[in-house]
């Protein structure tokens, strides 16, 4: 199995993983390490082989006997605290609906499903409270991972202590975009992460990570407390599922964190 980690998560002794698709059991088109969809239509993955993945998944991230804590992302910005709503955090669907799971519990394993999105993972090294965000261009615009961090600050993080892992996601050079998202970023500060698409008139080229990493550093996060592995889900289809590639064809990888034991 292949899967990445943040250096910054690594060094503060976090446990967590971010999946590519080499190492499960899923066929083409969702070979092998499919995360997260089952019943894409015409082609459909099978359950037991998607969870069978997670069992794998959870296992090389050293997280096999922790609570698997997920939710169905909705492309908005609904933090979820899954050690403080417990009675809403199942790891059964239906998931709750929301885009970021946070927790101080060491017993927790938060995870979020991403296929292009961008997939964040967040750590406080003094409370080791963790966050897992789903972040695609409608949670950048609508400001997913400063809710997210304003979380942090409301249980007393000192945004001098957080840690922050950008995994594999869409880059600039294969997000195109329309003029009126490019404009939506503009409006919001973020107008230094899109530009004019110079091979297609009336298209822009949108900076995902980029704009994470301002919003971030807006609310405190130091820029060297922010690390990004840089490699594109479109533009690398060995290592990554990417649905703007494939479509209903693609399957789903994921990004997990677990709160350390202090």
């Amino acid at each position: 199995m292949v899967w990445l980690r943040s250096p910054l998560l690594h060094a503060a002794g976090f446990a967590h993983a971010f999946s590519t698709r080499i190492g499960g059991v899923s066929p083409a088109p969702f070979d092998s390490m499919n995360l997260g969809i089952a019943d894409a239509p015409g082609e459909p993955d099978q359950w037991r082989r998607v969870d069978e993945n997670w069992r794998r998944f959870l296992l090389a991230a050293n997280m096999s006997e922790r609570q698997l804590v997920r939710i169905a992302q909705v492309h908005g910005c609904a933090v979820l605290q899954a050690d403080r709503q417990p009675e809403m955090i199942r790891n059964v669907s239906p998931f709750v609906q929301g885009d970021a799971l946070l927790s101080g519990e060491a017993r927790h394993a938060l995870a979020i499903r991403v296929a292009d999105c961008v997939p964040v993972l967040i750590a406080d090294v003094s409370t080791r409270v963790v966050a897992a965000v789903h972040a695609g261009w409608r949670g950048v615009v609508s400001e997913i991972v400063p809710s997210t961090l304003r979380e942090f600050a409301a249980r007393a993080t000192d945004m001098r202590n957080v840690r922050m892992a950008i995994g594999p996601c869409i880059q600039q050079a294969a997000f195109q975009i329309g003029e009126s998202v490019a404009i939506e970023f503009q409006q919001r500060g973020l107008g230094a992460c899109v530009i004019p698409n110079p091979n297609c008139n009336g298209k822009w080229l949108g900076d995902l990570p980029k704009s994470i990493q301002i919003q971030a550093q807006t609310v405190g996060v130091a820029p060297e407390h922010i690390d990004h592995c840089g490699a594109c889900t479109l533009q690398n289809r060995h290592l990554f599922f990417s649905y703007r590639r494939d479509g209903a064809r693609s399957g789903r990888l994921a990004a997990i964190i677990g709160a350390s034991f202090k």
